[in-house]
């Protein structure tokens, strides 16, 4: 687990390193991003970024108390991911009751001045969820079938949450939470067969969700053609694309791309992948994908090296939410797939989905931990020396670990 990956000494120096760059280039885009609206509706150029920090120092701290100083088994026991999925479901409830309608939709609740978005903590909690159930499952090699009650329950939970966040109404965060699920499940190994009749009957489904809503369709045609109305449906879509393309092969100045002064709705927060292109140019773009492409790789060789079930699962389940709906919004903003409302890690604003993210990677950063401390046991045993007791050992440093003062 500790081997070199690339030019660090080992994936969790990758994933660390790749956080904080992704962070510093967050900080610039948002800013770049918000500052004219910032300043029109609050009087305050550095509003969002004020606060962009200070969800980021927060999520910092999660990420440093899982991934150093817990072990992610205690999140995965069945008791605390019972109190998650109960707290999960009332707010997600509570949104529906007394939740803040914005741009027509109901997905925030205002606690104390601070905004919630529920519907991101419903990701993370499903994959821990899954990881929980399923990796149990496997590690005591029962069956694993969407068509049997006691191994679905995990499927099941998800779909409450789906129908919740589907009278948000959200079709598009509905349909993550889904899909991520279904994943877990298909990593976990459910038959080949049952996999082709669920994706067939999630399509028909989606279709049919489409279709009773006129505005979706109406949607969906504008991803198709957004310049045949691209002041009306399509122009969002369309004015992505234009500051795409503006920013040419190396962008305009930093902070002096023009599609924030009120051209590109939401320019900080799911479309800020388009300001970050039109100030930074295809060269830009390129390498910000190249990050993502390391940091994914990074993930998959922890969880390649990974001998725990629960744990193999939970990185798994981490690295397509943070890697796929990163994926999905880079596709979005450039028109490869239909407005879903869905943030770019670290680049975009929000307050929530910072924290749910640097959750994910302080679980699976324990992990890592987790299974450095199990490879130094078998270690030892190997030398014939007598097995460290858990307690006992700490990681010190990125090459492993070694007994605790």
């Amino acid at each position: 687990m500790n081997k070199r990956f690339m030019i660090w000494e080992n994936p969790r120096d990758a994933v660390l390193s790749i956080v904080f760059i992704l962070m510093a280039l967050g900080c610039m885009n948002v800013f770049s991003a918000s500052f004219v609206r910032a300043d029109a509706m609050f009087h305050d150029s550095y509003y969002f970024l004020k606060r962009y920090l200070m969800w980021g120092t927060l999520g910092l701290v999660n990420l440093w108390l899982i991934g150093f100083k817990l072990n992610y088994k205690i999140f995965l026991s069945r008791r605390f991911i019972n109190i998650l999925c109960v707290i999960t479901f009332l707010l997600l409830l509570a949104v529906d009751v007394i939740g803040v309608v914005v741009n027509g939709s109901r997905r925030w609740l205002y606690i104390a001045g601070v905004s919630l978005q529920p519907s991101e903590l419903a990701k993370v909690v499903e994959v821990m969820l899954a990881a929980s159930f399923l990796g149990q499952r496997l590690k005591e090699n029962k069956p694993i079938s969407l068509t049997r009650y006691v191994s679905a329950k995990a499927m099941f939970v998800a779909g409450v949450f789906a129908v919740l966040i589907f009278k948000q109404p959200d079709m598009g965060t509905m349909g993550i939470v889904v899909a991520l699920m279904l994943v877990m499940y298909v990593i976990a190994g459910i038959p080949v067969s049952q996999i082709v009749k669920v994706v067939g009957a999630g399509l028909v489904g989606l279709i049919g969700l489409a279709l009773l809503a006129p505005y979706r369709v109406q949607r969906f045609l504008s991803w198709l053609d957004p310049w045949k109305d691209a002041q009306g449906s399509g122009y969002q879509l369309a004015q992505s694309i234009l500051a795409i393309g503006s920013g040419g092969f190396v962008g305009v100045p930093w902070g002096q791309g023009s599609s924030k002064f009120f051209y590109l709705p939401e320019a900080h927060t799911d479309f800020a992948f388009a300001i970050f292109c039109q100030e930074w140019g295809f060269v830009g773009a390129l390498l910000l994908i190249a990050l993502f492409v390391i940091f994914a790789r990074a993930l998959i060789r922890i969880a390649g090296h990974t001998k725990d079930a629960r744990g193999f699962l939970l990185v798994a389940g981490a690295t397509c939410l943070l890697v796929g709906q990163s994926a999905a919004n880079m596709a979005m903003v450039c028109g490869l797939l239909p407005v879903i409302g869905v943030p770019l890690m670290f680049i975009s604003y929000g307050g929530t989905s910072m924290v749910i993210n640097m959750i994910c990677i302080g679980l699976v950063i324990s992990v890592y931990h987790d299974e450095c401390r199990r490879e130094k046991m078998a270690e030892r045993i190997a030398q014939g020396l007598p097995p460290i007791e858990h307690h006992q050992l700490r990681v010190v440093t990125s090459h492993g670990v070694r007994r605790g003062e």
